[in-house]
C-alpha cells in the first residue's frame, strides 16, 4: 500500500515505513498548484496529457520550470522527448531532470530528429479511451484519412476518436451485471457534453458502422468558424431518412477510411437500373466502369496490377464497382441499390480492390461442413500436412518458398520472403529472414489452434461480383484466380464448388453450385461472378450477403463438399424499423448507447459455436437455428435499430475447451474442433539477434551512398519504432511482416486482424516512401521510370543501405535494440544482386566475434554465442575488414 501510495505521490518517494510520522495541520498557501498548461502547443500538451493519463508523470511533479523549458523547445523536439517517456513505460519522478538529461543526449550525440513521415493519404490520429473513471489519451497513430478528415485537414487537430470500455478495458456490453446502467449514465453523459482537452472541447460528431460494432464514435472541438453541426451539414443531406439507426449509418458512410483518387473528377455518373427478381435484387450494391478507368485507379494507387473490381465511395453512393467492357471512358454506372443519401461530394474514392487471398477454414466453417457430413479424418488430414509443412520451413528451402507461396496476403509480405528464401537468405540465416520465417511460423501454428485456421489450397476467399453479362445460369459461378503454375499465370476454376461467406451459422449458409468458363467474363479476375439468373441471388443465400463489398470463399475441393447439396438457404425476414418525423443528433446519441446496452452479437456467435459442439446433430438441432437467425438479426441492429432479444435458454452457460472460457464451465470437446485445438502446442516467439555479414552483398562503388545511408536510416528507424509505440508492438520483425504475436497494449481491444491492417497500412506507407527516396535518383529525365543506364548504381546503393545496417563497425548498442529492416526496402535489388553473383558461395564463412573479451580467440575460430559472419569477398572489402578489426579492439 505505501508502494503505490508513493507511486500516485500520496506520501514521499523516500518515506521510511518504520518512521514515525506525527500529524499535523499545515497551511494551504504553500501546497503546490497544477501548473497552466494551457500555452503549450496543442500538440505538445496532449503528449504531455496522454503521459499523465498513463501515470508516466504526475501533476504533482510538474514544476513551472519544466512547462517552460518544454514550451521553449521546438515543437517536434518536445514530442520526441515526451514520447521517449511513453517508450519507457516507466514513472518519472523528476520530470526537469529527464528533459535536461535527454536534451544534453540529443545535443552530445548529435542526433537529428526530423518530423515523423506522414503518407499524403494519411493522418495521425488522437484516439481517447474512456472507462466510468478514467480517460487513457492514446498517443496518435497514422492512418488512412476519410473524406470529412480531407475536407477539413487544416482542422485536424480538432478531431478525435472515442471509445468507451468498462474498468478492465474490456468491452462494454450486457454481460457487464449491476454496474451496467452506471456506465452508460457514464457514456451518454459524455457523448451530450462532451470532454475538455486543455482549452479544447470535443464535442459528439458521427460514427461510421465499424466504429459501433467498437463502441466508439468521432469527436470534434469546435472553433469560431467551424461546429460539428457544419460539418454534418457538408457531408449531406440526411433528411429524408426516418429511422434512427440508418440516419447515424448513413452520416457515418462519409468516415469510412479510404483513398481518394485526385486529379479524376467523376462528372458523368449514370443511374442504372437494379435486377430484381422475386422480391430479391441480385445487383444490390454493384455497379460498373470502365478498363480505361480502373487502370487510373491502379496507377494512383501504384499497385502493379489492374484490379477487376474496387470498393468505393462517391457522393451518397456506396458498394463495388466492377469492370465491364460496355463501359468507356471515365464514365461510371451506379444503381439505386448503391445510393444512400444526397451530397455533391463527387470525387470518386477507393476502400479497397480487388486481390486473390488464399481460402482458410475457421470454427464456423468446420462446425457447418462437419454438420453437413464431412468427415472428421479430412480437416485432421489437412491440419497435420500444414503443421508438417510449417516444421521443415527451417531446413527445406522447397517447402519454405512453396508455403509463403501459398499463403500469400494482399501485403505481399510473403511472396517478398519467398524471394528471399530463394536468394540464400535463409540458408545463411541472415537475422531479418530468419525472424520473419519464425514468426510466419508461429503465426500460422497459433492461428491453426485459437482458429482452427486450415489452409485450403483448392480454394480462395474473393470479393464478389455480378455476371453483368448474364451468361452464368442459375447455381453457376465464374471464378478466374492467380496462379503462378498455371497457363499466362491464371487458372479458370470448373466443376462442383461450395461458397460460403464468414459469419456463417446456419447449414444452408453453405452453398454447392457449380463453376464454369465463360469467355464474356474472361476479363475479370481474382472476384467470384455470381449469376444475374435463377430464382434467388446465391449471395443472399450465404448468411444473407450482397454485392456491396462481401467476401465470398469458393473451396473445390471434393473432400470438402457435402453429399447433402439441397439444403434450404436460412429465410429471413428483417424486423421493420422504427420511423420518426425528423431524426436529431439527440436521438443518434440515444442509439449509440442502445446499441451498447442491448449488443449481443458476440454472445450469440459464441452460444452458438458452444451448442454446436454440445448437441450430437450440431448446427442442426433447434436451438442452433434459432441462434443463426437471432446472429441475422443482431448484424442488422446498426441498420433497423431494432436488437436481437436472446433468450437465457439459448445463451450457452458451459464451453468445449477449445473456446477457451478459463472463467466459465468447461469441458473436453470430443469432436472435431477439440481434436484439432489439442493437437498442436503453443510456442513463443524468441527473436534472433545474431548478425550474419553476406559479402555477397558487396558492390564496386557503395561508399559512395554510405553517408547518405547512414542518415536516411536514423530517420527510418525512428518512424518504425514510433510504429512499435503506437501500436505496442514489442519487435521491429512484427511491425515489418504483420506478424504480430502480441501487443503491449491494447485499450481499444481491437481484434487481431484489425492490428495488423492498420499496422500494414501505415508501414507500408512508410516503406514506399522511403522506397522513393531509394529510386528517384535514378529516374529518367522527366519521369518515374528507372533508367537502365543506372542500374550498377542503384546496387551500389542498395549494398550501401546493408553496409550500414550489418557491417560490424556499424553495429552499437543492445542486440536486441538495433534495428535491421532498413536495406530490405530494397529487398528485390538486394535479391538481383545476389542472384546474379556466379555460384556465390554460402557456405565459406569467417566467424568474427564483436566485443571479444578473449583476445586470443581468432576471426575465424567458430563461437556459438552472438558472431557475425563474414563471406569473403576481394575489391575494397579489405579496407572494411581492417575497419572491422580496429573496432573489435
Amino acid at each position: 500500500m505505501i508502494d503505490l501510495s508513493k507511486e500516485y505521490n500520496l506520501v514521499s518517494k523516500n518515506i521510511n515505513i518504520d518512521e514515525t510520522i506525527p500529524l499535523c495541520t499545515i497551511d494551504g498557501s504553500i501546497l503546490q498548484k497544477v501548473v497552466d498548461r494551457s500555452k503549450l502547443n496543442f500538440r505538445v500538451l496532449y503528449m504531455l496529457e496522454s503521459n499523465i493519463s498513463f501515470n508516466y508523470l504526475n501533476n504533482y511533479n510538474l514544476k513551472e520550470d519544466f512547462i517552460i523549458l518544454l514550451s521553449k523547445l521546438p515543437i517536434h523536439v518536445a514530442i520526441y522527448i515526451l514520447e521517449g517517456i511513453y517508450s519507457r513505460k516507466k514513472r518519472i519522478y523528476d520530470p526537469l531532470t529527464y528533459l535536461r538529461s535527454e536534451l544534453q543526449i540529443i545535443k552530445s550525440n548529435h542526433i537529428d530528429i526530423n518530423p515523423k513521415y506522414i503518407p499524403s493519404h494519411c493522418v495521425m490520429m488522437r484516439k481517447v479511451v474512456i472507462s466510468p473513471t478514467t480517460m487513457y489519451l492514446l498517443h496518435p497513430t497514422i492512418e488512412t484519412s476519410n473524406r470529412v478528415i480531407r475536407r477539413f485537414r487544416d482542422k485536424m487537430d480538432n478531431f478525435l476518436r472515442i471509445q468507451f470500455v468498462d474498468e478492465a478495458c474490456g468491452k462494454v456490453g450486457s454481460s457487464n451485471g449491476n454496474n451496467i446502467y452506471a456506465l452508460y449514465n457514464r457514456i451518454y453523459h459524455t457523448l451530450n457534453r462532451g470532454i475538455k482537452i486543455g482549452n479544447r472541447h470535443y464535442e459528439f460528431l458521427a460514427f461510421s458502422s465499424s466504429q459501433l460494432r467498437d463502441h466508439s464514435c468521432w469527436f470534434f472541438a469546435s472553433t469560431e468558424d467551424l461546429t460539428a453541426n457544419h460539418i454534418r451539414d457538408w457531408m449531406g443531406d440526411f433528411t429524408s431518412i426516418k429511422n434512427v439507426a440508418k440516419y447515424a449509418a448513413r452520416m457515418g458512410q462519409c468516415f469510412s477510411s479510404t483513398r481518394e483518387i485526385q486529379d479524376l473528377p467523376v462528372n458523368n455518373i449514370e443511374e442504372i437500373s437494379d435486377i430484381v427478381k422475386n422480391g430479391y435484387t441480385f445487383s444490390d450494391g454493384t455497379g460498373k466502369l470502365s478498363f480505361s478507368l480502373a487502370n487510373k485507379i491502379a496507377q494512383e494507387l501504384e499497385l502493379k496490377y489492374i484490379p477487376s473490381a474496387f470498393q468505393f465511395r462517391l457522393a451518397g453512393y456506396k458498394g463495388v464497382l466492377c469492370q465491364s467492357r460496355f463501359v468507356r471512358g471515365d464514365e461510371i454506372k451506379v444503381r439505386p441499390s448503391q445510393y444512400k443519401f444526397e451530397s455533391s461530394h463527387n470525387v470518386l474514392e477507393v476502400i479497397r480492390c480487388s486481390n486473390f487471398i488464399p481460402a482458410y477454414l475457421n470454427r464456423q466453417a468446420i462446425t457447418l461442413l462437419s454438420t453437413l457430413g464431412i468427415p472428421d479424418n479430412v480437416f485432421i488430414e489437412m491440419k497435420d500436412l500444414q503443421v508438417n509443412e510449417l516444421n521443415k520451413i527451417f531446413n527445406d528451402e522447397r517447402t519454405a518458398i512453396k508455403l509463403l507461396q501459398k499463403n500469400s496476403d494482399e501485403y505481399g509480405i510473403s511472396r517478398e520472403l519467398a524471394d528471399l528464401v530463394k536468394a540464400g537468405f535463409l540458408q545463411i540465416k541472415d537475422p531479418y529472414v530468419t525472424n520473419l520465417i519464425s514468426l510466419f511460423r508461429l503465426v500460422m501454428l497459433r492461428d491453426l489452434k485459437k482458429k482452427a485456421k486450415i489452409r485450403v489450397e483448392k480454394g480462395a476467399f474473393l470479393l464478389g461480383v455480378l455476371d453483368e453479362t448474364q451468361s452464368l445460369n442459375e447455381n453457376e459461378i465464374y471464378c478466374c484466380v492467380t496462379d503462378p503454375n498455371g497457363r499466362n499465370g491464371r487458372r479458370v476454376i470448373t466443376g462442383t464448388c461450395i461458397v460460403f461467406r464468414n459469419p456463417c451459422f446456419h447449414p444452408g449458409d453453405i452453398r454447392v453450385v457449380t463453376a464454369v468458363n465463360c469467355k464474356n467474363l474472361s476479363n475479370l479476375m481474382d472476384v467470384v461472378v455470381f449469376p444475374a439468373t435463377g430464382y434467388r441471388d446465391i449471395p443472399s443465400q450465404c448468411s444473407g450477403g450482397d454485392l456491396d463489398g462481401d467476401d465470398f470463399t469458393i473451396i473445390y475441393d471434393e473432400r470438402l463438399i457435402p453429399k447433402k447439396k439441397r439444403i434450404e438457404p436460412m429465410a429471413y425476414e428483417a424486423q421493420r424499423p422504427d420511423y420518426i418525423e425528423n431524426v436529431t443528433i439527440e436521438d443518434v446519441q440515444s442509439f449509440f448507447v442502445n446499441y451498447i446496452l442491448s449488443d449481443q452479437l458476440g454472445i450469440i456467435a459464441n452460444s452458438h459455436l458452444a451448442k454446436a459442439d454440445h448437441f450430437e446433430t450440431g448446427a442442426f438441432h433447434g436451438q442452433c437455428i434459432r441462434l443463426a437467425q437471432l446472429h441475422s438479426e443482431a448484424v442488422d441492429f446498426p441498420k433497423t435499430g431494432k436488437p436481437a432479444i436472446l433468450s437465457s435458454v439459448l445463451r450457452a452457460n458451459t464451453f468445449p475447451d477449445f473456446m477457451e472460457k478459463h472463467d466459465k464451465p468447461t469441458y473436453i470437446s470430443e469432436k472435431v474442433l477439440g481434436i484439432l485445438y489439442r493437437s498442436i502446442n503453443e510456442e513463443a516467439f524468441n527473436p534472433c539477434y545474431q548478425m550474419v555479414l553476406d559479402d555477397r552483398l558487396h558492390v564496386q562503388g557503395y561508399k559512395t551512398y554510405v553517408e547518405e545511408a547512414r542518415k536516411i536510416k536514423r530517420t527510418y528507424d525512428a518512424d518504425i519504432k514510433g510504429l512499435m509505440n503506437q501500436y505496442g508492438v514489442k519487435t521491429e520483425f512484427e511491425v515489418t511482416s504483420g506478424y504480430i504475436v502480441n501487443t503491449i497494449i491494447n485499450l481499444e481491444r481491437k481484434k487481431s486482424r484489425d492490428i495488423n491492417k492498420s499496422v500494414m497500412d501505415a508501414f507500408i506507407s512508410i516503406r514506399r516512401h522511403y522506397r522513393k527516396l531509394f529510386e528517384e535518383e535514378f529516374y529518367g529525365k522527366g519521369t518515374n521510370i528507372i533508367s537502365p543506364v543506372a542500374h550498377n548504381r542503384m546496387r551500389a546503393k542498395a549494398a550501401a543501405w546493408y553496409f550500414v545496417t550489418y557491417h560490424p563497425a556499424e553495429l552499437k548498442g543492445n542486440p536486441s535494440e538495433r534495428m535491421i529492416s532498413f536495406p530490405w526496402v530494397a529487398y528485390d535489388v538486394l535479391c538481383d544482386i545476389v542472384n546474379e553473383t556466379s555460384e556465390s558461395n554460402v557456405n565459406n564463412v569467417i566467424n568474427i566475434k564483436p566485443n571479444v573479451k578473449n583476445k586470443q580467440k581468432t576471426a575465424g575460430k567458430k563461437s556459438k554465442s552472438n558472431t557475425i559472419n563474414v563471406l569473403p569477398k576481394n575489391d575494397d572489402i579489405n579496407d572494411d575488414i581492417e575497419v572491422l578489426k580496429r573496432s573489435l579492439n
